[in-house]
């Protein structure tokens, strides 16, 4: 009694053994926004596998990111090398080989957006070192959104499986693998042939499993003891009410020898109802407890609707091997094989299977200076995109994608301008051509920039060359233009004015000349009488007698100078009061200069100047237009306005042009019109 029970002791610490191996193959992975470690299985110690580092959706964008990947069993294998996507631009990483590496990477050419999903980051190459499994665990670093803000993205772990041979039977503490095959093997551990049945719940032989995993289990069947009774001999072949204490004459246990004969094997599925299939025998369906003699089994699982399981398990004559309900499946029915041409990879590769309904993926990945250039699906091409998914597999299917190498971009620039005076504000912008990540401009005073077509102030004078280097998959280019800005010392802006006459019996008609320095390119005139004027060298008539400041502002750029003369206009009471006509000339060049008298009398606007005169003062008797670009114009007033009336003198212009195209001579001028005089309200009112 106390071996039985302390085989039943041994074979508890099994049980749990048992429940932690199945508890491992069947956790499921939680979905959502993360970056996630694709499983990787690498067949043998010694060869490789690749897991992709995977960002399952990118809700908020990414314009950098950082991860630390970690093998948390570094025994069980090593990363040896790391290849980023086309898109990861000024990437690095830590040292390889290694059982632990950070990844950094930047979308330096915006080419993903927010909301894009299964976004490949990274691609790690693992070398197995021994038999066994380990999570991969990711951990997120930092992660910005385009604007470059952070923002939480959580880390999902991934499994490393190194497959090899079977550990001897009682070994604990290696997970179990998770690749998908069809025909598991359990074993179980030899035993006494002397001990009795069991028939209690907990007392269960180890079992593992060292090729392959129960490939259905998922986490919604987390294991759990199956309690059926075991059907047993039937008592004409072995008296169970006493068994303990029966012994032959020889003093034999001949109990102990019939029941080793026979174990037990209690079996149970999800969903229930399943055939049971021993060896290729009905058998009855689960859940159900098989009477079997000592031996390994071939044990198949099925319902009507293709759902099955099938595995080798091994009974031991007088042990009961009850196992958690394996979950059903569709089995591999389908082959996806994927492959790529030189210089890049897919991932998974090779001839991949798939159960009927399931989806699939495939990741393309350029190796660096390349870039996936066409995708074919079942011999027919198509534009390149990656990955390749297929909702719902059907049928086989063929995958090949092809890579081409990117041609180094090529730079150019311009500006929108290239000299002016000191501070000088350019705006530069980018021309250049090709696949481009990065940019840096040099503006030739020790300044530099990335943006794209940025604006620089120069804010000392001298020439300055200019360079634009731009990279991208393809490489490098620079364009350099010497000494191509200017910036000029500028002169110093200085507001001045004259006037051709400052006093005078109102209505008094002045000149006003600009003479302000520094290239001024704005004027604003104010004449003290409550009159203004934007022109550059203005007539302004002063109707009422006074004493009137005039003052000037001009400006250029971002600078402004005024300049006041106070007391420049003395305008006279009228010596002959009140008898005032009004000569209206009308000339068709605007800004023609009118004498009367050899005496300036203003600037023909819009085509007409009205010029009031005394009319019982001494008479003008001539007129003289100037204007530039054509002949001046003079003749006689033979016309006078009498009180408030006006009279219109038509002025005709000859242009230098046609004056030597055969038009009049050089000194001959077009008749003087002059139209009848004719009543006006007074313009003084």
């Amino acid at each position: 009694m106390q071996s039985v029970w302390r085989d039943a002791s041994r074979w508890g610490v099994y049980t749990g053994a048992i429940l932690l191996i199945l508890a491992l193959a069947i956790c499921g992975q939680a979905t959502g926004s993360d970056v996630r470690a694709v499983p990787c299985t690498i067949k043998a110690p010694g060869e490789t596998g690749e897991s992709a580092i995977i960002l399952d959706e990118v809700s908020q964008g990414v314009s950098e990111l950082e991860v630390q990947v970690t093998l948390m069993d570094p025994a069980i294998g090593e990363i040896t090398a790391v290849r980023f996507p086309s898109w990861a631009g000024l990437n690095s990483k830590s040292g390889v080989p290694s059982d632990s590496v950070t990844l950094k990477a930047a979308d330096t050419g915006k080419k993903i957006d927010p909301g894009d999903r299964e976004v490949v980051f990274a691609t790690l190459t693992i070398r197995g070192d021994k038999p066994g499994s380990c999570d991969v665990r990711v951990k997120v670093i930092g992660v910005k959104d385009e604007g470059g803000v952070l923002y939480p993205l959580p880390g999902r772990n991934g499994t490393l499986v190194v497959m090899g041979p079977a550990e001897p039977a009682g070994t604990q503490g290696t997970p179990l693998p998770t690749p998908y095959t069809t025909s598991p093997t359990l074993i179980i551990p030899t035993a006494s042939p002397k001990t009795p049945p069991v028939n209690q719940p907990g007392l269960l032989p180890t079992v593992v499993i060292p090729t392959a995993t129960l490939a259905a289990v998922t986490s919604t069947t987390v294991p759990q003891e199956i309690t059926f009774v075991p059907t047993y001999p039937t008592s004409s072949e072995v008296d169970v009410t006493d068994t303990a204490d029966k012994e032959d004459e020889s003093g034999s246990d001949t109990t102990a020898e019939t029941m080793v004969m026979q174990g037990a094997l209690c079996l149970d599925s999800n969903p229930r109802g399943a055939l049971i299939m021993v060896n290729g025998r009905e058998s009855g369906i689960t859940p159900a407890c098989l009477n079997l003699e000592d031996g390994t089994y071939q044990i198949v699982l099925s319902t009507g609707d293709g759902f099955t399981w099938q595995g080798d398990i091994s009974v031991i004559a007088g042990q009961t091997l009850s196992l958690p309900p394996f979950v059903l499946e569709k089995p591999l029915k389908y082959v996806i094989n994927a492959g790529v041409g030189p210089h890049g990879s897919v991932f998974p590769s090779g001839s991949v299977k798939f159960r009927e309904g399931e989806a699939a993926e495939f990741h393309f990945t350029a190796d660096p200076g390349y870039r996936l250039d066409k995708v074919q699906v079942d011999g027919v091409w198509q534009d390149p995109s990656s990955p390749i998914r297929f909702e719902a597999v059907t049928a086989d299917h063929v995958v090949f994608g092809t890579f081409t190498e990117v041609p180094p971009p090529v730079a150019d620039f311009s500006a929108n301008v290239t000299d002016g005076f000191a501070p000088l504000a350019i705006g530069f912008n980018d021309l250049s051509t090709g696949d481009i990540s990065a940019r840096l401009w040099h503006f030739g005073d020790g300044s530099s920039s990335s943006d794209p077509s940025p604006e620089h102030f120069y804010g000392q004078p001298g020439n300055y060359t200019v360079s634009l280097d731009v990279c991208g998959e393809g490489g490098c280019n620079i364009s350099r233009r010497v000494g191509f800005v200017t910036v000029l010392e500028r002169e110093p802006l200085v507001a001045d004015f004259a006037a051709n006459t400052t006093c005078g019996p109102a209505p008094l008609m002045v000149q006003f000349q600009d003479l302000s320095t520094g290239g001024p390119d704005s004027w604003a005139w104010d004449f003290g009488d409550g009159s203004i004027s934007t022109d550059p060298s203005p007539a302004h008539l002063f109707a009422v007698p006074g004493i009137y400041n005039v003052h000037l502002t001009v400006s250029k750029e971002r600078y402004t100078v005024s300049s006041e003369k106070e007391g420049l206009v003395n305008v006279t009471p009228a010596v002959i009061g009140g008898s005032v006509g009004y000569f209206i000339v009308r000339c068709p060049v605007d800004g023609a200069r009118i004498f009367l008298d050899g005496q300036f009398q203003g600037v023909a606007e819009n085509g007409t100047l009205i010029i009031p005169v005394y009319v019982t003062a001494t008479p003008f008797q001539t007129i003289y237009v100037k204007a530039d670009g054509f002949l001046p114009y003079s003749a006689s007033l033979a016309t006078y306005p009498d009180e408030d009336e006006s009279v219109t003198i038509e002025i005709s212009m000859l242009s230098i042009r046609e004056a030597g195209s055969g038009g009049p001579g050089r000194f001959q001028v077009p008749d003087l019109h002059i139209n009848g005089s004719h009543s006006i309200t007074s313009l003084l009112t």
